[in-house]
């Protein structure tokens, strides 16, 4: 009877020990901040990056490298994750001087695709590129006006309360939140308030960041 205890604590023992090794340990945004905004990382120690993210030879072009600042010489700067987690955060607690902006087309947005940051806006650079304003300039104006906070008076905008906007897209390989910061800075969108996230999405998901579905 003692023997078979001994035998049953030793295996207990042995599970427990094993059940050490392999539980997950915490996975914080920053050392004791576990997260920001409602957004965390996911917990799972052995999670891999989304299968939407997982190629790493798209064909260039149109899939090119894109520059640390591909705007020059105007002074946009180039943000990482936690500026855009803090801005996300200012923005969660009433800051209107700020706004996320998702530049991708929008089937980039489902579940499919490996979602969108939370807090973001779904803009498609085809609205704000150098075609659209070049085609249609009402309806990229009535984006400016209505969302990005810019004023307009006999044709001339005023910028002087407008967002400073944070943009990204799928990543370093990506064109469209590039391509969407050039025609705002071609109206004279102000460079100081224009930030790039040029590691977009792919990082995104590569840091195991949550994200939403299905924007409107």
């Amino acid at each position: 009877m003692k023997l078979k205890t001994l035998v049953i604590s030793a295996a207990s023992v042995a599970l427990l020990a094993s059940t050490a090794v392999t539980a997950n340990k915490p996975v914080g945004i920053t050392k004791g901040v576990m997260s920001i905004a409602g957004i965390s990382r996911n917990q799972n120690n052995k999670a891999t990056i989304n299968p939407a993210f997982a190629k790493t030879s798209r064909p260039c072009p149109p899939f090119c490298i894109q520059p640390t600042n591909p705007f020059a010489p105007a002074a946009v700067d180039t943000v990482s994750e936690l500026d855009v987690l803090y801005a996300l955060r200012d923005i969660s607690r009433g800051d209107k001087s700020k706004m996320v902006i998702d530049a991708r087309t929008p089937i980039w947005t489902t579940a499919k695709k490996g979602g969108t940051i939370k807090g973001s806006v779904n803009i498609s650079y085809k609205k704000l590129n150098a075609r659209a304003v070049a085609k249609d300039p009402d309806a990229v104006m009535d984006i400016l006006t209505k969302k990005f906070g810019v004023t307009e008076q006999d044709g001339i905008f005023n910028f002087s309360k407008a967002k400073t906007l944070y943009l990204f897209c799928n990543g370093l390989w990506c064109g469209q939140s590039p391509a969407a910061i050039r025609a705002l800075l071609s109206l004279g969108y102000p460079e100081h308030k224009l930030k790039y996230y040029r590691s977009g999405m792919n990082a995104w998901h590569s840091l195991g960041l949550s994200t939403v579905h299905n924007l409107k």
